[in-house]
Protein backbone atom coordinates (compact mmCIF):
# COMPACT_ATOMS: atom_id res chain seq x y z
CA UNK A 1 0.00 0.00 0.00
CA UNK A 2 1.52 3.40 -1.02
CA UNK A 3 0.23 6.11 1.82
CA UNK A 4 2.90 9.00 1.46
CA UNK A 5 2.36 12.29 3.31
CA UNK A 6 3.60 15.67 1.86
CA UNK A 7 3.57 18.98 3.81
CA UNK A 8 0.94 21.18 2.51
CA UNK A 9 1.05 24.33 0.87
CA UNK A 10 0.72 27.61 2.59
CA UNK A 11 -2.11 29.74 1.23
CA UNK A 12 0.44 31.65 -1.07
CA UNK A 13 -1.08 34.85 -3.04
CA UNK A 14 -0.83 34.85 -6.51
CA UNK A 15 1.01 37.25 -6.92
CA UNK A 16 3.96 35.37 -5.12
CA UNK A 17 3.32 32.60 -7.41
CA UNK A 18 3.60 34.51 -10.47
CA UNK A 19 7.13 36.09 -8.79
CA UNK A 20 7.91 32.03 -8.27
CA UNK A 21 7.26 31.48 -12.11
CA UNK A 22 9.50 34.61 -12.91
CA UNK A 23 12.07 33.43 -10.48
CA UNK A 24 12.63 29.49 -12.24
CA UNK A 25 12.22 30.60 -15.27
CA UNK A 26 15.04 32.93 -14.67
CA UNK A 27 17.59 30.85 -13.05
CA UNK A 28 16.63 27.11 -13.67
CA UNK A 29 17.96 25.12 -16.28
CA UNK A 30 16.72 21.60 -15.87
CA UNK A 31 13.35 21.44 -17.56
CA UNK A 32 11.71 17.53 -16.62
CA UNK A 33 9.15 16.79 -19.84
CA UNK A 34 6.07 14.83 -19.73
CA UNK A 35 7.14 11.15 -21.06
CA UNK A 36 5.26 11.60 -24.55
CA UNK A 37 7.20 14.95 -25.07
CA UNK A 38 10.60 13.59 -24.32
CA UNK A 39 11.86 12.41 -27.69
CA UNK A 40 10.69 16.39 -28.97
CA UNK A 41 11.41 18.83 -25.99
CA UNK A 42 9.74 21.50 -27.73
CA UNK A 43 10.42 25.07 -26.51
CA UNK A 44 9.32 26.07 -23.44
CA UNK A 45 6.90 29.43 -22.83
CA UNK A 46 8.86 32.49 -22.36
CA UNK A 47 8.88 34.68 -19.14
CA UNK A 48 7.74 37.74 -21.85
CA UNK A 49 4.81 35.55 -23.25
CA UNK A 50 3.86 34.77 -19.60
CA UNK A 51 3.89 38.13 -18.55
CA UNK A 52 2.26 39.55 -21.85
CA UNK A 53 -0.69 36.34 -21.84
CA UNK A 54 -3.85 37.83 -20.39
CA UNK A 55 -5.38 35.92 -17.29
CA UNK A 56 -8.63 33.64 -17.70
CA UNK A 57 -8.86 32.93 -13.83
CA UNK A 58 -8.17 35.81 -11.95
CA UNK A 59 -10.11 34.32 -8.97
CA UNK A 60 -9.19 30.75 -8.98
CA UNK A 61 -8.58 29.49 -5.91
CA UNK A 62 -6.27 26.54 -6.41
CA UNK A 63 -3.28 28.51 -6.57
CA UNK A 64 -2.34 28.08 -10.18
CA UNK A 65 -2.95 30.11 -13.58
CA UNK A 66 -4.41 29.57 -16.49
CA UNK A 67 -3.20 31.93 -19.13
CA UNK A 68 -4.16 32.89 -22.61
CA UNK A 69 -1.18 33.04 -24.83
CA UNK A 70 -2.86 33.37 -28.23
CA UNK A 71 -6.42 32.83 -29.55
CA UNK A 72 -5.64 29.39 -29.87
CA UNK A 73 -3.12 28.68 -26.68
CA UNK A 74 -3.69 28.27 -23.27
CA UNK A 75 -1.01 27.49 -20.42
CA UNK A 76 -2.26 25.72 -17.52
CA UNK A 77 0.80 26.84 -14.62
CA UNK A 78 1.41 26.64 -10.86
CA UNK A 79 2.90 24.55 -8.16
CA UNK A 80 3.73 21.24 -9.20
CA UNK A 81 1.54 19.36 -6.96
CA UNK A 82 -1.32 21.39 -8.19
CA UNK A 83 -0.49 21.35 -12.59
CA UNK A 84 0.52 17.60 -12.67
CA UNK A 85 2.58 16.21 -16.02
CA UNK A 86 -0.47 13.28 -15.51
CA UNK A 87 -3.25 15.49 -16.36
CA UNK A 88 -1.12 16.43 -20.00
CA UNK A 89 -0.11 12.64 -20.42
CA UNK A 90 -4.16 11.99 -19.90
CA UNK A 91 -5.19 14.18 -22.54
CA UNK A 92 -2.30 13.09 -25.07
CA UNK A 93 -3.56 9.52 -24.44
CA UNK A 94 -7.05 10.23 -24.96
CA UNK A 95 -6.60 12.10 -27.79
CA UNK A 96 -4.29 9.51 -29.97
CA UNK A 97 -6.64 7.07 -29.04
CA UNK A 98 -9.99 8.17 -29.32
CA UNK A 99 -9.29 11.14 -31.76
CA UNK A 100 -12.07 12.92 -30.34
CA UNK A 101 -12.03 16.84 -31.51
CA UNK A 102 -13.05 17.96 -27.77
CA UNK A 103 -9.95 16.76 -25.89
CA UNK A 104 -7.27 19.45 -25.84
CA UNK A 105 -4.22 18.71 -27.97
CA UNK A 106 -1.28 19.18 -25.94
CA UNK A 107 1.51 21.23 -27.48
CA UNK A 108 4.39 20.86 -24.38
CA UNK A 109 4.19 20.05 -21.02
CA UNK A 110 7.32 19.97 -18.59
CA UNK A 111 8.53 21.12 -15.14
CA UNK A 112 10.90 23.55 -13.91
CA UNK A 113 11.70 23.51 -10.55
CA UNK A 114 8.18 22.96 -8.19
CA UNK A 115 6.19 24.35 -10.44
CA UNK A 116 4.20 22.86 -13.35
CA UNK A 117 3.54 24.39 -16.91
CA UNK A 118 1.13 22.56 -19.79
CA UNK A 119 0.12 24.44 -23.16
CA UNK A 120 -2.10 22.94 -24.71
CA UNK A 121 -5.17 24.17 -27.77
CA UNK A 122 -7.91 26.69 -26.49
CA UNK A 123 -11.60 25.26 -27.49
CA UNK A 124 -14.01 27.46 -28.70
CA UNK A 125 -17.54 27.66 -26.56
CA UNK A 126 -18.69 28.70 -23.26
CA UNK A 127 -19.24 26.96 -20.07
CA UNK A 128 -22.07 24.40 -20.20
CA UNK A 129 -23.10 25.86 -16.61
CA UNK A 130 -23.53 29.45 -17.86
CA UNK A 131 -25.15 27.97 -21.15
CA UNK A 132 -27.50 25.38 -19.66
CA UNK A 133 -30.40 27.21 -18.19
CA UNK A 134 -30.57 29.05 -21.60
CA UNK A 135 -30.96 25.50 -23.66
CA UNK A 136 -34.62 24.31 -24.71
CA UNK A 137 -35.23 20.86 -23.30
CA UNK A 138 -34.46 19.28 -26.78
CA UNK A 139 -30.79 20.66 -26.48
CA UNK A 140 -30.28 19.48 -23.14
CA UNK A 141 -31.13 16.01 -23.91
CA UNK A 142 -29.16 16.55 -26.92
CA UNK A 143 -25.82 17.69 -25.14
CA UNK A 144 -26.23 14.66 -22.62
CA UNK A 145 -26.16 12.41 -25.50
CA UNK A 146 -23.06 13.82 -27.40
CA UNK A 147 -21.67 13.64 -23.72
CA UNK A 148 -22.76 9.70 -23.43
CA UNK A 149 -20.64 9.28 -26.67
CA UNK A 150 -17.70 10.73 -25.51
CA UNK A 151 -17.34 8.94 -22.79
CA UNK A 152 -18.08 5.89 -23.80
CA UNK A 153 -15.39 6.51 -26.51
CA UNK A 154 -12.32 7.16 -23.93
CA UNK A 155 -13.81 4.42 -21.42
CA UNK A 156 -12.94 1.69 -24.03
CA UNK A 157 -9.18 3.00 -22.79
CA UNK A 158 -8.24 0.48 -19.72
CA UNK A 159 -4.66 0.52 -17.54
CA UNK A 160 -2.72 -1.34 -15.96
CA UNK A 161 -3.45 -0.10 -12.39
CA UNK A 162 -5.31 2.56 -10.56
CA UNK A 163 -4.03 5.75 -10.68
CA UNK A 164 -2.58 8.20 -12.92
CA UNK A 165 -2.08 7.85 -16.51
CA UNK A 166 1.54 8.49 -15.93
CA UNK A 167 1.86 5.62 -13.02
CA UNK A 168 1.31 8.64 -10.56
CA UNK A 169 -1.10 7.90 -7.25
CA UNK A 170 -4.61 7.97 -7.80
CA UNK A 171 -6.24 11.57 -7.76
CA UNK A 172 -9.87 10.47 -7.01
CA UNK A 173 -11.57 12.76 -5.22
CA UNK A 174 -11.70 10.28 -1.76
CA UNK A 175 -8.59 10.27 -1.51
CA UNK A 176 -8.35 13.98 -0.86
CA UNK A 177 -9.98 14.87 2.37
CA UNK A 178 -6.50 14.68 4.91
CA UNK A 179 -7.31 15.47 8.83
CA UNK A 180 -4.11 16.90 9.57
CA UNK A 181 -2.94 20.07 7.31
CA UNK A 182 -0.66 17.60 4.84
CA UNK A 183 -1.82 15.85 1.45
CA UNK A 184 -1.09 12.01 0.79
CA UNK A 185 -0.51 9.96 -1.82
CA UNK A 186 -2.22 6.91 -2.67
CA UNK A 187 -1.64 3.87 -5.20
CA UNK A 188 -0.35 3.71 -8.10
CA UNK A 189 -2.60 -0.57 -7.19
CA UNK A 190 -2.89 -3.12 -9.06
CA UNK A 191 -5.83 -5.11 -7.95
CA UNK A 192 -9.22 -3.65 -6.75
CA UNK A 193 -8.02 -5.22 -3.26
CA UNK A 194 -5.06 -2.82 -3.30
CA UNK A 195 -7.14 0.14 -3.76
CA UNK A 196 -9.50 -0.73 -1.37
CA UNK A 197 -7.30 -0.62 1.02
CA UNK A 198 -6.19 2.64 -0.04
CA UNK A 199 -9.43 3.83 0.72
CA UNK A 200 -9.34 2.85 4.02
CA UNK A 201 -6.16 3.79 4.96
CA UNK A 202 -7.41 7.77 3.66
CA UNK A 203 -10.24 6.61 5.88
CA UNK A 204 -7.94 6.73 8.46
CA UNK A 205 -6.24 9.81 7.49
CA UNK A 206 -9.74 11.65 7.60
CA UNK A 207 -9.93 10.74 11.43
CA UNK A 208 -8.40 13.09 14.05
CA UNK A 209 -5.36 11.54 15.04
CA UNK A 210 -5.15 9.17 12.05
CA UNK A 211 -7.40 6.71 14.25
CA UNK A 212 -10.16 4.84 13.16
CA UNK A 213 -13.23 4.31 15.70
CA UNK A 214 -15.35 1.19 16.43
CA UNK A 215 -18.69 3.21 14.62
CA UNK A 216 -15.87 3.05 11.24
CA UNK A 217 -15.40 -0.85 11.41
CA UNK A 218 -19.01 -2.19 10.02
CA UNK A 219 -18.29 0.57 6.81
CA UNK A 220 -14.32 -0.97 6.71
CA UNK A 221 -15.50 -4.09 6.19
CA UNK A 222 -17.74 -3.17 3.34
CA UNK A 223 -15.00 -0.94 1.88
CA UNK A 224 -12.60 -3.63 1.59
CA UNK A 225 -15.06 -6.32 -0.29
CA UNK A 226 -16.56 -3.35 -2.57
CA UNK A 227 -16.02 -4.48 -6.16
CA UNK A 228 -14.09 -7.13 -5.30
CA UNK A 229 -14.57 -10.58 -7.38
CA UNK A 230 -16.55 -8.64 -9.81
CA UNK A 231 -14.64 -8.71 -12.67
CA UNK A 232 -15.16 -7.06 -15.55
CA UNK A 233 -18.79 -6.01 -16.47
CA UNK A 234 -18.19 -6.57 -20.27
CA UNK A 235 -16.29 -10.15 -19.59
CA UNK A 236 -12.71 -8.79 -19.23
CA UNK A 237 -10.73 -9.98 -16.14
CA UNK A 238 -11.24 -11.82 -13.46
CA UNK A 239 -11.34 -11.40 -9.47
CA UNK A 240 -10.12 -8.66 -7.84
CA UNK A 241 -8.10 -7.83 -10.89
CA UNK A 242 -11.03 -5.77 -12.67
CA UNK A 243 -10.83 -3.31 -15.20
CA UNK A 244 -9.25 -0.46 -14.75
CA UNK A 245 -11.25 2.37 -16.65
CA UNK A 246 -9.64 6.18 -18.11
CA UNK A 247 -11.84 8.24 -16.41
CA UNK A 248 -12.02 12.08 -16.39
CA UNK A 249 -13.04 12.55 -12.94
CA UNK A 250 -14.56 16.02 -12.97
CA UNK A 251 -17.17 16.59 -15.66
CA UNK A 252 -18.53 19.37 -14.00
CA UNK A 253 -20.62 21.43 -16.36
CA UNK A 254 -17.97 24.28 -16.05
CA UNK A 255 -15.76 21.67 -17.67
CA UNK A 256 -18.24 20.90 -20.82
CA UNK A 257 -17.40 23.87 -23.52
CA UNK A 258 -20.80 23.98 -25.71
CA UNK A 259 -21.40 26.26 -28.41
CA UNK A 260 -25.37 26.35 -30.33
CA UNK A 261 -26.33 23.50 -28.01
CA UNK A 262 -22.83 21.06 -29.73
CA UNK A 263 -20.00 20.12 -27.34
CA UNK A 264 -17.22 21.70 -28.44
CA UNK A 265 -13.86 20.52 -25.21
CA UNK A 266 -13.86 18.87 -22.92
CA UNK A 267 -11.20 20.40 -20.23
CA UNK A 268 -9.86 20.10 -16.93
CA UNK A 269 -8.24 17.28 -16.81
CA UNK A 270 -6.47 17.11 -13.58
CA UNK A 271 -8.30 14.64 -12.27
CA UNK A 272 -7.82 12.07 -14.99
CA UNK A 273 -6.29 8.65 -14.47
CA UNK A 274 -7.94 5.06 -14.38
CA UNK A 275 -10.21 3.94 -12.26
CA UNK A 276 -13.10 1.99 -11.03
CA UNK A 277 -15.78 2.07 -13.68
CA UNK A 278 -18.59 3.61 -10.91
CA UNK A 279 -15.83 6.99 -10.57
CA UNK A 280 -17.00 9.11 -13.70
CA UNK A 281 -20.81 9.08 -12.82
CA UNK A 282 -20.18 9.77 -9.24
CA UNK A 283 -18.08 12.50 -10.36
CA UNK A 284 -20.63 13.87 -12.62
CA UNK A 285 -23.34 13.27 -9.70
CA UNK A 286 -22.31 14.27 -6.10
CA UNK A 287 -21.43 18.27 -7.13
CA UNK A 288 -25.01 18.51 -9.38
CA UNK A 289 -27.65 20.45 -8.14
CA UNK A 290 -29.48 21.59 -11.18
CA UNK A 291 -32.29 18.90 -11.22
CA UNK A 292 -32.19 18.52 -15.11
CA UNK A 293 -28.91 17.64 -15.22
CA UNK A 294 -29.03 15.46 -12.06
CA UNK A 295 -31.56 13.67 -14.46
CA UNK A 296 -30.03 13.64 -17.76
CA UNK A 297 -26.68 12.34 -16.16
CA UNK A 298 -28.14 8.57 -15.87
CA UNK A 299 -28.53 8.84 -19.32
CA UNK A 300 -25.07 9.39 -20.27
CA UNK A 301 -23.92 6.38 -17.48
CA UNK A 302 -25.80 3.85 -15.46
CA UNK A 303 -25.83 5.46 -11.60
CA UNK A 304 -24.33 2.11 -10.47
CA UNK A 305 -22.66 1.98 -6.84
CA UNK A 306 -23.81 6.03 -6.39
CA UNK A 307 -25.02 5.41 -2.86
CA UNK A 308 -21.76 3.64 -1.75
CA UNK A 309 -19.34 6.15 -3.47
CA UNK A 310 -21.60 8.85 -1.99
CA UNK A 311 -21.44 7.57 1.43
CA UNK A 312 -17.69 6.74 1.30
CA UNK A 313 -17.30 10.48 0.39
CA UNK A 314 -19.33 11.53 2.72
CA UNK A 315 -17.20 9.45 5.42
CA UNK A 316 -14.16 11.18 4.10
CA UNK A 317 -15.41 14.39 4.97
CA UNK A 318 -17.20 13.57 7.86
CA UNK A 319 -14.38 15.40 10.70
CA UNK A 320 -12.83 17.64 7.82
CA UNK A 321 -15.60 18.97 5.73
CA UNK A 322 -14.07 19.90 2.87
Amino acid sequence: MSDTAVESETQNPRPELLDRICHVLDTTQTIHYAPSLQATRPPIVTKDAILQAQDLSPHRINNSYLLELTPTQLLKVGPSHRVQLSEAEAMILARQQTALPIIPRVFNAYLIDDIGFILMEKLPGDQLDDSWEGLSRAMKVSVAEQLRGYVEAWRRIRGPFYGAVDGGPCLDVVFHHPWENVRYAYGPFGSRREFNRGLVEALRNSRPGGRLSGRDEGFVEMVLEAGVGLGDAEGEGEGDEEVKVLTHGDLHPSNILVRDGVITGIVDWGAAGYSVPEREYFCMRWSALDPEWIELLTTVLPDDGYEFWKELNYQMMAYTCI
